[in-house]
């Protein structure tokens, strides 16, 4: 069971090469120990999902990426990146990218650290691009740190609702999406309607994005990952699929006596198998279809384009793979 490449944003391979560049160059401080680490996920490389979403929402009226554009792709990237150093702290995790996590090569408070440090650099960034713009990841920023809180406070409870899953992966996924989106659409000027088109895309985007990384964390192996699949059950967080599952009938007992407490690896992998033996994979999917439908729908406010062709097909693009490895991981 392989993940299949998702569709391709229309963002030339030229404005890629000049993010990267920006992205290394605005973390890079000449010490060589702090930019070795600073720069350690940017080297791993990574899809650059959220600042291609940036340049290509800035593209919707046919213009090419400003300085001002790639800039808010690398704030909104170092947000995310700074987000996955953290992360990978709480989790005690020893692999991001397939590469050792920051945490297991150079120690939690080294992680830490630089991972404020990638949101200094991002605030800064933001700062420059005006108040709206800073405005905009200031108050993403809150709505990760509320959704992460969130998700921390629910940990273990086998009795957690879909309602606090879904308003957790909202603010921890979905807002930073839709604000890539958002400031693509505010460097390059679309209208009123664009922006508000460009960000419910955004979000909607985030939802489907992040219900298929939790069924992949149920349903994938470690080299498709990057990282170690099941890490969610593990560390007490019960996603939508575990959430469904506990429901059905036939596997719900069996799970929810291995819920509630930390769970040994055979645990996990006996978890993850009852998980995906029940119908909550297919359940999943259905509730990333709806998102899917709704991204859709935003993008359809925003003209016939090809960045509005995209923007769909990225969406659409996202559940087909979601579905296909499920159905992979059946067979």
């Amino acid at each position: 069971m392989t993940t299949q490449e998702l569709p391709a944003l229309p963002v030339l391979d030229a404005e890629m090469d000049r993010l990267e560049e920006t992205l290394r160059r605005v973390v890079t401080i000449g010490d060589g120990f702090m930019d070795e680490i600073a720069t350690h996920l940017i080297d791993a490389g990574g899809k650059r999902l959220r600042p291609s979403l940036t340049i290509a929402a800035a593209a919707l009226n046919g213009n090419p990426a400003s300085e001002q554009t790639l800039l808010g792709g690398v704030s909104v990237e170092l947000v995310h990146l700074a987000s996955l150093y953290h992360d990978d702290v709480m989790d005690e995790a020893t692999r991001r990218r397939n590469v050792p996590s920051v945490n297991a090569r150079w120690g939690n408070l080294l992680a830490v650290v630089a991972g404020d440090f990638l949101l200094a650099r991002s605030a800064e960034i933001a700062a420059s691009l005006g108040s709206e713009v800073a405005g905009v990841v200031a108050a993403t920023l809150a709505r990760l740190c509320e959704g992460q809180i969130a998700e921390v406070r629910d940990g273990y409870r086998i009795d957690r609702t879909e309602e606090s899953y879904f308003a957790s992966i909202a603010d921890k996924t979905a807002s930073l999406m839709a604000t890539a989106c958002r400031i693509g659409g505010l460097t390059s000027g679309v209208d009123a309607r664009q922006l508000k088109a460009l960000t419910t895309y955004g979000e909607c985007l985030g939802m489907v994005f992040q219900i298929r990384d939790d069924v992949l964390d149920i349903v994938a192996t470690e080299d498709e990952l990057g990282k170690t699949p099941g890490r969610d059950l593990a560390e007490g967080i019960y996603t939508l699929p575990v959430q469904r599952a506990l429901a059905d009938p036939n596997v719900g007992g069996e799970l929810r006596g291995l819920l509630g407490r930390p769970l040994s690896p055979e645990e996990v992998d006996t978890a993850r198998r009852l998980v995906a033996s029940s119908p909550a994979i297919r359940a999943s999917a259905e509730v990333a279809q709806h998102y899917a439908s709704a991204a859709v729908d935003a993008a359809m406010l925003l003209g016939d384009g090809p960045v509005q062709k995209a923007l769909t097909q990225l969406s659409m693009g996202m559940l087909e793979d979601l579905e296909r490895s499920a159905r992979a991981y059946a067979s």
